[in-house]
């Protein structure tokens, strides 16, 4: 970022379509700080290393100002230029990325995964952004896409990346899909609702980063055999198998033989798993889970509504509720309660509670405004579980 030249940039749009396409790609480092990303057109492609501070501290002011520099061109130039349109196959965390990372922001930006119902994180949704399953070979979109966790990207597969969005955004059939999913602005977006964008956001990649690649799913000895596939049940839910297109199963038998699988239908601790050669008659000893985990309905459901955000499509921050978590300062407008009594009595006979514990119980069966908002706390062990069902009784 501290050498980057007008020129190289203008040297690049200079290949841009008329249609102003450009493909973009990132890559994140430690703590899944932006660590690069790739513009590309259908015949060039521009790479961005970052130093992954918002406001660089270096040696040398100036190699600070150049810094500085570089990243201003590139907004002016790329990222805010409305001529452009930026496409990218996970847009909301680059959006995001680029404003928590390195305060930049964006315009007539296109999240490309939108035009799928499938799970953004499915091959299956990627396949769908990118024309379609018949026009691609799965294998390689797989490898490029979904290659190793472990090790960064390279500059060679981030560029690749960039290259198939444009590639893919120019696509005739898929005009009118893209046509239809709302642009990413940043420009518009307030600083502070941004910000909790991003802690929101950042603090969810941070979680998913620390899932195990490699889990053992402990199973009760309760499994049924069938040809080709078995039944088996998870004694903990914690290490239950998933349903997931970018996992596989191990399965070792007593007697060292191992075969491997996939789940075709899980019900919660419940898993029907499809295998490839046979046991020979062995009991199974291990089964063992490798990749990723799908992420569950409420994280996907989270990664929706940031979307949404982004993309215009919902007011959730303006919500009283939201408001009062995050913009406590603001001027905040209630509906009115249904409540037609002004005070509900406590009624727990068979609970007993003490004075901290009434209080609590008060606050939440309040109908004041002041009250619609509280934070009950309190180590384990000290009745916080009763204070929900006296509530709840009352």
């Amino acid at each position: 970022e501290n050498a980057i030249e007008a020129r190289d940039v203008w040297s690049f749009l200079d290949t841009v379509t008329s249609r102003g396409v450009i493909g973009v790609s990132a890559s994140y480092g430690d703590n899944c700080q932006l660590s690069a990303i790739a513009f590309s057109s259908p015949s060039r492609a521009l790479v961005v290393h970052f130093t992954g501070d918002a406001l660089p501290r270096t040696s040398s002011y100036r190699d600070r100002s150049r810094i500085v520099r570089g990243r201003k061109l590139l907004e002016e130039q790329i990222l805010c230029n409305i001529d452009y349109q930026k496409y990218a196959f996970r847009m909301d965390r680059i959006a995001i990325a680029l404003y928590l990372d390195l305060a930049l922001r964006m315009d007539r930006a296109v999240d490309m995964l939108s035009v799928s119902p499938s799970d953004r994180r499915s091959p299956w949704a990627l396949m769908d952004a990118m024309g379609g399953e018949e026009i691609l070979h799965q294998w390689n979109v797989k490898e490029l896409f979904f290659s190793d966790e472990l090790r960064p990207v390279s500059d060679s597969d981030l560029v690749q990346q960039a290259w198939a969005a444009c590639e893919a955004a120019l696509l005739p059939h898929m005009a009118a899909p893209f046509h239809t999913v709302r642009r990413i602005r940043t420009t518009a977006i307030p600083d502070e609702h941004l910000s909790v964008l991003a802690k929101i956001s950042h603090d969810r990649e941070l979680l998913d980063s620390l899932k195990p690649l490699t889990m053992k799913n402990d199973v009760t000895p309760d499994i049924a055999v069938n040809m080709d596939n078995l039944t088996l049940t998870c004694s903990r839910y914690l290490t239950r198998i998933r349903n997931s297109a970018q996992q596989y199963l191990q399965i070792e038998t007593r007697r060292g033989a191992q075969v491997f699988g996939h789940a075709i239908h899980v019900e919660g601790r419940k898993a029907q798993v499809e295998f490839l050669g046979s046991l020979g008659g062995d009991a199974i000893e291990s089964v063992t889970t490798f990749g990723k985990a799908h992420l569950t309905s409420a994280e996907a459901y989270r990664e929706y509504v940031i979307l949404a955000i982004l993309q215009g499509e919902s007011t959730l921050l303006s919500h009283p509720f939201v408001k009062a978590i995050w913009f406590p300062k603001h001027l905040i407008w209630w509906s009115p309660s249904k409540h037609s009594d002004s005070k509900i009595p406590i009624r727990c006979a068979n609970l007993k509670v003490n004075p901290s514990q009434g209080r609590a119980i008060e606050k939440i069966l309040s109908a004041s405004d002041a009250d619609r908002v509280v934070l009950i706390q309190g180590p384990p062990g000290t009745g916080k579980t009763t204070v929900i069902t006296a509530a709840v009784t009352s």
